[in-house]
């Protein structure tokens, strides 16, 4: 017999379960459901709410007259690093991308391409993965030029899900797109 919140019992809920199926397997099947609802509802509701950069016209003017870029892979955490995604493949795979594209690469440069991987993970399921490659450029504050920092004009971003058997090559192929984007925009507001 299965009760609802204030104790009584729930004929409704009750014809809804097979005879046979012991509740603890059905209650923790649903359990698992809306962990992965409220999990890919987090990952889509995130990403709007969460940048102020992005790749419309008004960003990739912040390109115009860039020459060269210098590249920061973010902090991964410890468990995509288990599965085989560490900062050094990822740094190697973004030079080399960068390189076929046609984008000079310069570790002094002021203005840097950041890499920005955020994991989520639900027991030994598949990883829930945010990858976003964003533009810093220093900047001056309008009310005070001695403040001088470094922000972010442009972004793209990607989001996938992938198994452990799988992350390094779906994170390598994200990353690929995300550079080639980059150089779309690039190349767009800094012809040859």
């Amino acid at each position: 017999m299965i009760v609802n919140g204030a104790g009584t019992p729930s004929p409704r809920l009750d014809a809804l379960l097979p005879a046979a199926a012991p509740f603890g397997a059905f209650g923790s099947t649903i359990q698992i459901y809306m962990d992965r609802r409220i999990l890919l509802l987090a990952l889509a509701l995130v990403p709007p709410f969460t940048h102020a950069a992005g790749d419309a016209p008004i960003d990739r003017t912040t390109l115009k007259g860039l020459k060269a870029v210098g590249v920061v892979i973010d902090v991964i955490d410890p468990e995509v690093e288990k599965a085989g995604v560490t900062r050094d493949l990822m740094l190697t795979r973004l030079l080399s991308r960068l390189s076929s594209d046609r984008i000079k690469v310069d570790p002094g440069a002021m203005e840097f391409l950041g890499l920005r991987i955020t994991a989520v993970r639900s027991g030994r399921g598949p990883f829930a993965l945010s990858m976003t490659v964003g533009l810093y450029q220093p900047v001056l504050l309008s009310r005070n030029h001695d403040l001088r920092t470094s922000t972010q004009t442009w972004e793209v971003e990607s989001v996938l899900l992938a198994d452990s058997k799988i992350l390094i090559t779906a994170c390598s192929e994200s990353a690929d797109d995300l550079i080639d984007r980059f150089a779309r925009a690039f190349h767009a507001t800094n012809p040859e």
